[in-house]
């Protein structure tokens, strides 16, 4: 019978000792995502999206397109030949 005690008891303390270093284990992930997410949040906060500025609008635009109206286009037709 005291052997069983002793037994259990070892099981006990080695399922605890699992436990605890599943936890640590567990911890450490989720540091590491945290620590990723707000790495990535503030690097986004760092990117300069640069808007044009309505006041910068050529005085020959009439609201309907920018730029030279002689400068050179490319159409591209794409289409199902089936």
């Amino acid at each position: 019978m005291a052997k069983e005690r002793q037994s259990l008891r070892a099981k006990h303390a080695q399922k605890r000792a699992q436990d605890k270093a599943r936890r640590r284990q567990n911890y450490f992930l989720i540091t590491i995502g945290a620590v990723a997410a707000v790495s990535l949040l503030v690097w986004m906060n760092r990117l300069v999206i640069e808007y044009p500025d309505p006041e910068d609008v050529p005085a020959t635009a009439d609201g309907l397109a920018w730029g030279s109206p002689d400068a050179p286009i490319l159409i591209e037709e794409f289409s199902d030949f089936q």
